[in-house]
């Protein structure tokens, strides 16, 4: 039998004799949070023997320990529905109501159902090992209070949010996006007392690492601190830090079957899904100009960013690809970082806690391998708690987190007169994302519109071209940028974007060596900061806002477009290096950004701009000449 673990930091396997194990389980949940939580307890209610790992001292993860106190879309139906009236059914009762539920009545209602159902718990402990024969996962090893123990399992399911067991027993695994390896930031949670309530607070922090302990602690100190007062009112006394930081995306696994932004958007999409996830494309960072190009697209072109989509989440996507007897469940499953930002959702995660274990007690009971198991069979299982429920296939919709206003479905357009009427409005993203997936079929239309003497038109029209790769734009975005378009489309609730910004992305896809000398001027022109257009002005709060986005947005998109273009166009990269040196080697323009100290998330996004830039200059051989 091989044990696969860390040593020093390297994975490292060895094959050693068949431990005796001194404990047999059906099956094993390592992390006990928002998925595991549920995943034990649905294994264990069905009758299995299973243990749960957790390095924390509750269940629950974000939603208990993490103190995010209520649910950010997602789908409904599920075991955690139930779970959810049990702890509603204690508020006013035991515990005190803060919001949607208590988080200490949450902790107490996971760990008693857990027990009620015979679930085996260990807590404070940490995975140190797989046992595997080949790529079947036939067991555990954990230290925690009792020291280092170990225990054989049918299926070990990890939810430790990291794929942490996965990584130990050598799946696939990847991490943050393509061009910098960043992954989503976190947030850090103050609980504080207004007069009589209870209620939380919440931040992004920054950027971190969080399977590097050192990184993580750093990261926990740091947020934390960001929370403390001078001095606490009434309306403000501080309770507690939340000891787990709200950690939005971590290693993510290769599935059995990955979904993929570009797959999704190409309505390449699962016709087998066990639960369908349901969320907008929650993209935190607003360093929009970093991410790839289908995202920008989508969040940048066509002004979607706040659109809800539905994303069948099939059982292949649980299963690490080329493995048995586990499953990954949570947010490590098998996503790529562009469609991580939506399928996380808290709602959405304890149900595929659900239908990993549901697939377990399959497969255990019909002595097959995970991936084998009947997906009619799994299906009528998961319909019977409405954790899979087809009602919840809710296509593309304009949704509100609050539900204070009405549910707008979206159909794609492909009538070329309903399209030139959308792209006549500061409301064009359906339009333009229409031409997107029309292709070819609508060029004709658009290098019309794109000539025509109506601004609107005109300028839309050259958003839709873009995305189409046709040159016929160029002209009308290299207007927009020359004149700094300020006009902020108006397609969705938050995040919408300002058509300037837009035009330099666009610019930055379509590789448009003429647009050098302008978006040069852009990041290097000393004068360029004095624009009316980049006052801060006030904040909701009526101080002075800290954060100048319209300027990041202006700078990092022509950063990010030069670049680009480099990429394409060698004869270019001398001209376009010494801009990039101009304007980000000595971080004179991080003060024109934001003011905030370094390690907050809008000052770390704005230093990000050098690294990023260092890297294209080392890329061209460059790198000598200044950074």
């Amino acid at each position: 039998m091989l044990l696969s673990q860390k040593v020093n930091g390297q994975l490292t396997v060895t094959d050693r004799e068949a431990p005796a194990f001194s404990e047999h389980y059906d099956v094993i949940v390592t992390g006990l949070g928002t998925a595991g939580a549920i995943a034990l307890i649905s294994a264990a209610s069905r009758g299995l023997k299973v243990l749960g790992i957790e390095r924390l001292n509750c269940m629950g993860g974000m939603g208990t320990a993490g103190s995010v106190n209520g649910y950010y879309f997602g789908s409904p139906g599920g075991l955690y529905e139930e779970i959810d009236r049990k702890v509603i059914s204690l508020v006013e009762t035991v515990y005190t109501r803060s919001s949607y539920y208590n988080v200490e009545a949450k902790k107490y209602v996971l760990e008693q159902e857990a027990v009620r159902h015979g679930a085996a718990l260990a807590y404070e402990s940490t995975v140190t090992g797989i046992y595997m024969d080949g790529k079947t996962v036939k067991g555990v090893q954990w230290i925690g209070p009792d020291g280092l123990q170990s225990a054989d399992c049918k299926v070990l399911i990890d939810c430790s949010g990291d794929a942490e067991a996965c990584h130990l027993a050598g799946c696939s695994t990847s991490f943050g996006r393509q061009l910098d390896g960043r992954a989503q930031p976190y947030t850090s949670v103050k609980i504080f007392a207004a007069g009589n309530k209870v209620s939380w607070r919440n931040f992004d922090s920054g950027c971190t690492n969080q399977t590097d302990g050192d990184e993580l602690s750093q990261a926990l100190l740091f947020s934390h601190a960001q929370h403390l007062e001078d001095y606490y009112t009434d309306e403000n006394r501080l309770l507690q830090l939340a000891p787990h930081l709200g950690i939005r995306e971590g290693r993510l696994i290769e599935g059995e079957e990955t979904i993929t932004i570009e797959d999704f958007f190409a309505d390449r999409i699962s016709d087998k899904p066990v639960f369908y996830a349901y969320a907008d494309i929650d993209k935190h960072g607003r360093d929009n100009a970093f991410e790839s190009q289908h995202l920008k697209d989508w969040f940048v072109a066509s002004n979607l960013g706040a659109v809800n989509v539905t994303v069948p989440i099939p059982l292949g996507a649980l299963i690490p690809r080329g493995y048995d007897g586990l499953l990954a469940a949570g947010r490590c499953l098998a996503v790529d970082h562009d469609l991580s930002t939506c399928v996380r959702m808290n709602r959405d995660m304890q149900k595929s806690g659900e239908a990993a274990s549901t697939a377990a007690w399959l497969a255990i009971t019909k002595e097959v391998p995970v991936k084998d198991v009947p997906y009619e069979e799994l299906i009528a299982l998961l319909t019977e708690t409405g954790c899979y429920n087809p009602e919840n296939n809710k296509g593309y919709q304009f949704a509100y987190p609050s539900g204070n206003k009405p549910v707008q479905p979206i159909a794609w357009l492909t009538d070329p007169e309903q399209i030139r009427v959308g792209l006549s409005t500061l409301q064009p993203g359906v339009a333009i994302w229409s031409c997107r997936r029309l292709g070819s079929t609508i060029v004709a239309s658009l290098r019309e519109w794109v000539l025509t003497e109506e601004e609107t038109l005109r300028k839309h029209s050259a958003f839709a071209l873009a995305v189409l790769d046709d040159e016929a734009c160029l002209p009308v975005l290299r207007e927009m940028v020359k004149e700094r378009d300020s006009v902020v489309l108006q397609d969705v609730r938050k995040n919408n974007q300002m058509r300037g910004h837009v035009a330099i992305y666009l610019l930055g896809r379509i590789k448009d060596v003429h647009s050098v000398k302008e978006l040069a001027a852009i990041v290097t022109n000393p004068e360029e900061y004095d624009r009316p257009l980049y006052r801060l002005g006030e904040g909701t709060d009526g101080k002075a806002k800290k954060y100048n986005d319209v300027y990041f947005q202006f700078f990092s998109h022509a950063v990010m477009a030069l670049i680009q273009i480099g990429e394409h166009h060698p004869a270019q990269r001398e001209a376009i290096g010494e801009a990039l040196i101009q304007a980000v080697e000595n971080g004179t323009y991080l003060p024109r950004i934001t003011h905030m100290p370094y390690g907050t998330y809008e000052h770390s996004i704005a230093a990000n701009i050098q690294s990023v830039a260092h890297d294209a200059l080392e890329r061209w051989g460059q790198v000598d000449k200044g950074l």
